[in-house]
């Protein structure tokens, strides 16, 4: 959508995203805003906890109502508030477990304002992508556009342990020194990668840096080979020298020569001459960049979601760390100042951590005069290398003074480069031996940094699980006449739809049971899901396809991890 094309103005017109929430599959209880004859024409975005509209658009200056109104309605589309765009969301409005919600996510356009003269002479308003949601009575089914979706709130099974972006090992700085940060959201749950590995890595981009996040693999794609054709993986920006191609007798299948590759497609054309049947399957094992060359290094959130996570990385720019330099001693009082070189060769500042390690007599001699210098200076950051330096003797007297500044001098390519300058002032205190002084700078992210991280998927815990065998509970308990969540008769909207409760928090796996106080059997239900699926619903009718009568009844959850009796109330 951000990259389309009007087909009448030939410019990209996107403007934002909205996003709408409801509980009825074709959204009327959100089409609320009338136009001047009082007729329901817009609909209302979806509001976060806050009360605020869930809608993101472009920070360009275009916002509040469009000046272009819907022709005889006298209303005009709102634009949005030039929030900047989001491309996640986390609904927390009032959400309730057990309730199936519709969302559908629309991008909208900022209109056409139009030419005099021409056939659009009074412009055309901003219009939407569709939001169609249909029921098919024939199959008991719904179809859905591509924008839209439907989602039952639900609470996590027993035991469940959440996944995890980093692992045991959390964010490895493998490489490099620069002091930016990255940050790894979990978004998707169910679909982060049990112990896969990736790699961040860096390049420059002429005056760019960019960074690249790499799924280490082994990913495994199974093609069905067609000589002389390209076949997809699915996967793009496949790293080149990680591929492997193994026909199905585990024949290695050669670079070049059998195959030709196309990492950033992520296409493999086999040969003709490479002896594969055309039908036979082939398996590829590769890994790649879910995200590549991304420029985004100041906390953006456009990367995409991949693989259920979502990276953010924020760069520093090279200058001093102020909170870190200073005295290695609260006892040494001599104020300074930082500066890049102002005097020498260059004046190139460099991202690098140093100290001065202060003596009581001269340990040293000044770059280029010779004077003697009671200090010697480091870069930390090059594993200790010495760093000559040059300070001016104002005096001419062949003495370092302490006002006299420190200019740090460096080899860069292959030339003698000045690049920091630190100058003390005098207040009548001299630094000696056992005094240091530290100069930290913030780095930026350079080709030699890599960042690793480990992601861990979601799973169960069977302790746990016995644990919380204890919390299992029953929505409504009691249950009185009907429940908030019931879904609608999707065809007879006077007539009300299935009756529903359910069981919340139970095991992965289960069966339960619902007996009648005198012990009688009512019905039995089986419960086998995924790690987010901790419910069970149950349609209220016996095992004999009879209405349930009111009354109190109990129920016997059944699992590996052990069991639960509890009771609930039916009252018509």
């Amino acid at each position: 959508s951000e990259e389309t094309v009007d087909p009448l103005t030939r410019e990209e017109d996107f403007e934002g995203y909205v996003l709408y929430r409801s509980t009825d599959h074709e959204f009327s209880d959100q089409q609320t805003i009338t136009d001047i004859n009082g007729s329901k024409f817009l609909f209302a975005p979806h509001k976060t906890a806050q009360g605020v509209d869930v809608k993101f658009d472009l920070e360009n200056g275009i916002k509040g109502a469009s000046g272009i109104p819907f022709p005889g309605r006298g209303i005009a589309y709102d634009l949005g508030d030039d929030t900047g765009l989001f491309h996640t969301f986390v609904d927390s409005n009032n959400v309730i477990n057990g309730q199936t919600y519709y969302y559908a996510l629309a991008a909208y356009d900022r209109g056409f304002a139009g030419d005099a003269g021409d056939a659009f002479a009074n412009g055309i308003p901003p219009s939407e992508t569709s939001k169609t949601i249909t029921f098919d009575p024939t199959t008991d089914t719904y179809i859905y556009d591509l924008n839209t979706v439907a989602a039952i709130a639900k609470p996590r099974v027993a035991g469940y342990v959440a996944s995890s972006a980093y692992g045991s090992t959390g964010l490895v700085h493998e490489a490099g020194h620069a002091t930016g940060q990255f940050r790894v959201d979990v978004i998707d749950e169910l679909a982060v990668r049990e112990d896969q590995q990736y790699r961040i890595t860096f390049e420059a981009s002429g005056s760019e840096m960019t960074y690249s996040v790499i799924n280490e693999g082994p990913i495994t794609a199974t093609l069905t080979a067609a000589p002389g054709k390209s076949q997809t993986t699915t996967y793009r920006n496949l790293v080149p020298g990680s591929i492997a191609v193994r026909t199905a007798d585990g024949r290695l299948l050669q670079p070049d020569i059998d195959y030709v590759l196309n990492p950033a497609l992520g296409t493999i054309h086999i040969k003709p001459s490479a002896g594969v049947a055309a039908g036979t399957p082939v398996t590829a094992t590769f890994a790649y960049a879910p995200v590549y060359k991304s420029t985004l290094l100041s906390g953006e959130e456009a990367n995409i979601v991949f693989e259920g996570i979502h990276v953010f990385a924020v760069d520093d720019s090279l200058e001093v760390n102020t909170d870190e330099t200073g005295w290695n001693s609260e006892d040494m009082q001599v104020p300074y100042r930082i500066f890049v070189a102002t005097a020498g060769p260059g004046r190139v500042p460099q991202p690098s951590d140093y100290q001065i390690r202060f003596a009581d007599s001269p340990i040293g001699t000044s770059f280029s005069n010779n004077m003697p210098i009671p200090f010697e200076v480091v870069n930390l950051t090059a594993a200790n290398l010495p760093v000559e330096v040059f300070s001016p003797d104002f005096n001419r007297d062949n003495i370092w003074d302490v006002d006299e500044p420190i200019i740090f001098l460096e080899m860069l390519d292959g030339v003698l480069t000045a690049t920091w300058e630190v100058r003390f002032e005098d207040v009548g205190s001299v630094p000696g031996e056992g005094d240091q002084f530290f100069l930290m700078t913030y780095k930026p992210f350079t080709e030699q940094d890599v960042f690793r991280f480990r992601t861990q998927a979601a799973g169960t815990d069977a302790t746990l699980a016995q644990q919380e065998l204890g919390d299992i509970y029953v929505v409504p308990n009691p249950y009185v006449a009907t429940s908030s969540f019931e879904p609608r008769n999707p065809i007879a909207r006077t007539e009300r739809g299935q009756r529903r409760l359910y069981f919340a928090g139970v095991p992965r796996q289960c069966s339960i049971r619902i007996y009648t106080l005198a012990g009688e059997l009512v019905e039995t239900l089986h419960h086998n899901s995924t790690l987010d699926d901790g419910k069970v619903f149950w349609d209220m009718r016996t095992k004999d396809n009879m209405n349930l009568a009111y009354g109190l009844y109990l129920f016997h959850v059944e699992s590996p991890e052990g069991s639960f009796i509890g009771k609930f109330a039916v009252i018509k």
